[in-house]
């Protein structure tokens, strides 16, 4: 299992991720994903592309 944290309440200063105050992860596990909450804007979408991740 996997969980990329897309959003949270902290910014990763060297990594340049934006930050709000709510949660949204991604949860992998084998052929299985889930988007686990979005937060209050479109930042999860911001920072999925900044790791790379595709959502589709």
């Amino acid at each position: 299992m996997k969980i990329n944290i897309l959003v949270d309440n902290n910014t990763f200063i060297d990594e340049y991720y934006f930050g709000e105050p709510a949660l949204s992860m991604l949860i992998e596990d084998q052929d299985e994903k889930i988007l686990f909450d979005m937060g209050y804007s479109d930042i999860f979408l911001q920072n999925a592309k900044i790791k790379g991740i595709n959502l589709s």
